[in-house]
């Protein structure tokens, strides 16, 4: 017959085995509380550390957009006091304005309400056309910028920009110019008898808006040209084919379809 254990030692035994149960229960309790604090203290450092990161860029983006706000107030400052500031209000730099026709395009140059608008009605094949700056007949160190605004046209078929240091003997002859299209491309170019050569090539700025005002500025320095759209500086290059010339707008038509560019604020400053 089996041997029967004694009562007393049963109670023992199921009160160790209790005993036994219970430790491992503390035992996985501990463990698991001491994981999930764990797991929640490396959230919480994660947390602070995203929110020092989030912190730190987001002041890094503010003082960045600072210095930029900063830099254009600047540069509006410093335009303010050019030595010719024309706002269109009037036509006190006899700029040309009436009706237009030639073998290019048909429409009107006219100045209203404090704005320069030229108006393509019709285009008869792909053209430049220009508006010289009387004053700036030969100019060889100059600063000078004009807002200009795409209203009507398709984008990427219409552009608009400065010619600088363009020859007294026509600007086919000689000239460097300065496009800004309304598909946010810019492009700088020297032309003369041999034709169109590009010094920059066709490049997208975000700095461009499309379909709103954009400033045009160039700032030359002998041979050395520094070109900025709406106060950032988005090319420089040296050339010294043309040390000095005059200035003038110009709008550039891709495709036979009307279009509408404004211009306003012209300003000019020599640099003697």
């Amino acid at each position: 017959m089996d041997q029967q254990i004694p009562i007393e030692n049963k109670k023992s035994f199921w009160r160790n085995e209790s005993v036994l149960v219970c430790g491992m229960l503390v035992f996985y309790g501990v463990c698991i509380l001491g994981l999930v604090g764990a797991v929640i203290w490396g959230l919480g450092q994660r947390s602070r550390r995203i929110a020092a990161n989030a912190t730190s860029t987001a002041f890094a983006v503010a003082t960045q957009e600072v210095r930029a706000t900063a830099t254009a107030a600047a540069r509006i400052t410093e335009q303010a006091d050019y030595e010719i500031v024309e706002t269109f209000s009037t036509n006190s730099e006899h700029w040309e304005y009436g009706a237009q026709n030639s073998e290019y395009w048909t429409g009107s140059k006219v100045i209203a309400n404090g704005v320069y608008i030229w108006n393509v009605d019709k285009v008869k094949k792909t053209f430049i056309s220009r508006q010289g700056f009387y004053r700036g007949k030969s100019s060889k160190d100059f600063d000078v910028y004009v807002d200009t605004k795409i209203v009507e046209g398709n984008p990427g078929e219409v552009c608009t920009g400065l010619l600088f240091r363009t020859t007294l003997r026509g600007w086919q002859n000689g000239t460097y110019a300065f496009s800004l299209c309304n598909n946010s491309y810019f492009e700088i170019n020297y032309r003369d008898i041999a034709g169109w050569e590009s010094i920059s090539g066709w490049q997208y700025s975000d700095v461009i808006h499309p379909s709103d005002w954009n400033r045009i500025e160039v700032n030359a320095r002998g041979d050395h040209f520094t070109l900025r759209i709406n106060h950032a500086v988005v090319f420089e290059f040296t050339d010294d084919r043309q040390p000095e010339g005059g200035l003038g707008m110009f709008i550039g038509i891709k495709e036979e379809n009307p279009a509408v560019v404004w211009f306003d604020n012209f300003g000019y400053q020599p640099v003697r």
